[in-house]
């Protein structure tokens, strides 16, 4: 386990687009810059897999971070394949239709989707068991990098080991405040 900052984040940017590797990155909070910044660089690479677990997809800012690296805007986008899964029964079946071979995988907030009071716990983690599998299958052919946000919730306890005994590196992000820009209208 390590303890990063977002520079070693996207350091890791080059070494996962080129090895087939499961990574954890493990968030305190929402860490929606850091999320666009590791977005921004997987893209500016080549073709990314996205897959939201939460409600939550980069679409008004990706597009001018990548406006000031490159004016090919609308083809460096057209790598960006986003599917968003929003119970965890979805992103069951989303994972199990996912080929292996293909462009890297970035997973967001992959728990978010088990933290249901609807569902029993045992039901619950039994589900995250099967994605686990389907996200070991997967990071056979092709990188994964799964990017997930710490949570207060007793459950989390539960879930977490299992996302980490699949993982070959797992990431703390350390950062300090983030603060939300407001879009302009002009």
């Amino acid at each position: 386990m390590y303890a990063q900052g977002m520079n070693g984040i996207s350091a890791l940017t080059h070494d996962i687009t080129k090895k087939r590797v499961l990574s954890l990155i493990i968030t305190k909070g929402s860490a929606r810059n850091s999320k666009i910044d590791l977005i921004h660089n997987l893209i500016l690479a080549g073709p990314l897999f996205l897959l939201a677990a939460d409600e939550w997809i980069p679409s008004f800012e990706l597009p001018r971070m990548v406006r000031s690296k490159t004016v090919e805007v609308k083809q460096t986008l057209a790598h960006l394949y986003t599917v968003r899964a929003s119970t965890c029964y979805r992103l069951l079946d989303t994972l199990s239709a996912i080929p292996a071979k293909g462009q890297p995988m970035l997973v967001l907030d992959i728990l978010h989707t088990f933290f249901d009071s609807h569902m029993r716990l045992p039901s619950r983690l039994q589900v995250l068991r099967q994605c686990c599998n389907h996200l070991k299958r997967i990071a056979r052919e092709r990188p994964v990098m799964i990017m997930n946000q710490a949570m207060p919730e007793p459950e989390y306890e539960h879930f977490l080991p299992l996302l980490q005994s699949i993982a070959l590196k797992t990431l703390y992000l350390e950062y300090g405040y983030e603060p939300i820009p407001q879009p302009t209208l002009f």
